[in-house]
């Protein structure tokens, strides 16, 4: 990228699928298919930040802390660097990077590194409270439970919230345009992981990998580039050494799994480490531990037209994990609503399952995770409150 930039903003709009907006975002600049590291908004934040896939960023949910060998754009000592300050959104994110100064894009000092999470896709959709970026009238969970059997209702709902949130967008290209910040800053558009609405049977992410949650946009804005849509692929950990390649001053970002602007990049790979962010009541809490307790990851390798997805963990907690959701959350009354009970639970059980055409095989994308995951990391793990749990719960994460 062929940029000496000043500045740079990154902005990430939660759970915005590629296919939701990618030809909007064409018209406002280079507009990739990315491949998100994760389902799940802190490990794909995680790769975002550091440019390193999940299992050596060691982030695989918002109990996790970047380690202290890892460098992250909130650790550019040139730069003034920061995170949004409105909304709860922005506080789980900062948690995770060591609480980094919060500012607004109307008061970040140049020369500046910005980082801001939006509403987007996220669910309640299109029900957020724009002057402080929080829920309006109902939490994430009791949409989905209001919404369970209005699938059409949901649709409509999500693509409102899109544009909404790109609305909201845009008028942050207007604040720096009002600053005179235009032509010095480099403005990424891009999203954690998609949505699902309605495919396999249910609404929401982080449960499962497919086309649907792994495609997310990723746009570059500068006077100096042309719009439209970039052939070939770009992943989450190709942002930090792009950006780093487009700015004025030579930084350091560490060593990273990215390529700039994605070149030659073939494959991705998307990771999700299930973490429990609470207990369950007994007696299902002791035979969740009887039967070995809750692992279960789900791994998986994907070009621009398809992957192979492997979900690893044991059979008999991963059915009773499913089991609870089925008759207790929001998930199991969707579910039922569509009969796609069995659908779904092949999806969430261990096993090997295929999506679109890749240009690769089975054993090949288990070869290539394989060699990933030789380089994994232990992550820094942290109690959470109560309050926070509490939170998560209502944003549908639990």
């Amino acid at each position: 990228m062929n940029l000496d930039v000043e500045n740079v903003l990154i902005y990430v709009d939660d759970a915005v699928r590629y296919d939701a907006i990618a030809d909007t975002l064409s018209d406002f600049g280079p507009t990739h298919k990315t491949i998100a590291a994760s389902t799940h908004t802190p490990t794909s934040f995680g790769s975002l930040l550091t440019g390193l896939l999940p299992p050596r960023s060691g982030i695989h949910s918002f109990k996790h802390t970047v380690p202290p060998d890892v460098r992250s754009v909130f650790d550019i000592e040139t730069y003034e660097t920061s995170m949004g300050s409105e909304g709860g959104m922005n506080d789980g994110i900062a948690d995770i990077f060591g609480s980094p100064a919060r500012t607004t894009i109307e008061e970040a000092r140049p020369p500046f590194v910005h980082v801001v999470r939006r509403p987007g896709g996220h669910a309640p959709y299109n029900g957020f409270e724009w002057e402080q970026y929080e829920y309006a009238d109902e939490t994430a969970a009791e949409y989905f439970d209001r919404i369970s059997n209005q699938p059409e209702q949901a649709r409509i709902d999500y693509e409102r919230g899109v544009e909404r949130s790109f609305e909201e967008f845009q008028r942050v290209l207007g604040v720096l345009k009002e600053r005179g910040l235009a032509d010095d800053t480099l403005v990424v558009y891009t999203s954690d992981h998609g949505e699902l609405l309605g495919e396999y049977g249910f609404f929401g992410h982080t449960h499962a990998a497919t086309p649907e949650v792994v495609y997310v946009p990723t746009t570059f804005i500068h006077p100096e580039l042309e719009p439209g849509q970039v052939d070939g692929l770009f992943h989450h950990v190709d942002l930090v050494p792009t950006v780093a390649d487009a700015m004025a001053q030579d930084v350091d970002i560490g060593e990273t799994d990215g390529v700039i602007e994605g070149a030659d990049r073939k494959t991705g790979y998307n990771h999700l480490r299930h973490i429990r962010y609470g207990t369950l009541a007994d007696p299902l809490e002791r035979l969740l531990q009887m039967t070995g307790g809750f692992e279960r990851t789900i791994q998986s390798l994907w070009d621009a037209n398809g992957g192979h997805v492997f979900v690893d963990g044991s059979h008999v907690t991963a059915s009773l994990i499913y089991l609870v959701l089925l008759l207790q959350k929001p998930f199991g009354k969707q579910v039922r609503y569509g009969n796609r009970v069995l659908e779904s639970y092949k999806m969430f059980t261990p096993g090997h399952a295929s999506y679109g055409l890749p240009g690769f095989d089975k054993s090949e994308a288990q070869s290539k995770i394989d060699l990933i995951l030789e380089g994994e990391t232990a992550g820094n793990e942290h109690d959470i409150d109560a309050a926070t749990t509490e939170h998560l719960e209502e944003m549908g994460y639990l």
